[in-house]
């Protein structure tokens, strides 16, 4: 992939009943990956050893209200439904062409928190939601200098 991406050129999509439903108009996202553990004092020595252990993901999503008219309540159904998805990730360039080896796939997602967003009288009205994967898929990403 060649040069910067925009936040227009993201892709969101949301797997919970056997296929991608896009998440709409994404007003912002944000995705750690990581894993818990970290280095850990041994017994006999003066240097840690490093304790990885299971993947954690902690994400937050703020999209929309009605920007897709079969997911107008996507992230609040997901919540209060308390349903397991997996969520991917893409680019596409500004013609809205998919962009070749960008996909990553966070895997066993789930929603532990979510709230209204709204701001003035003329703002859109949106939701948010935040909660944690348990894996992640980066097979479908290739960077390529």
């Amino acid at each position: 992939m060649a040069g910067p991406y925009r936040g227009v050129n993201l892709v969101l999509s949301i797997k919970s009943n056997g296929s991608y439903v896009p998440v709409g108009v994404v007003e912002g996202c944000d995705f750690d990956f990581g894993y818990e553990g970290g280095p850990e004092p041994c017994f006999g020595t003066r240097t840690k050893s490093h304790s990885a252990g299971s993947k954690r993901v902690p994400f937050t999503i703020t999209r929309w209200y009605y920007t897709a008219s079969d997911a107008q309540d996507l992230l609040l159904d997901l919540f209060e439904n308390e349903t397991s998805f997996s969520l991917k990730g893409s680019l596409i360039d500004k013609d809205g062409v998919a962009i070749a080896n960008s996909d990553i796939v966070i895997t066993g997602c789930r929603m532990y928190r979510w709230h209204p967003r709204a701001g003035g009288a003329d703002d859109v009205l949106g939701e948010e939601g935040s909660g944690f994967g348990t894996g992640w898929d980066f097979s479908g990403f290739i960077n390529t200098p």
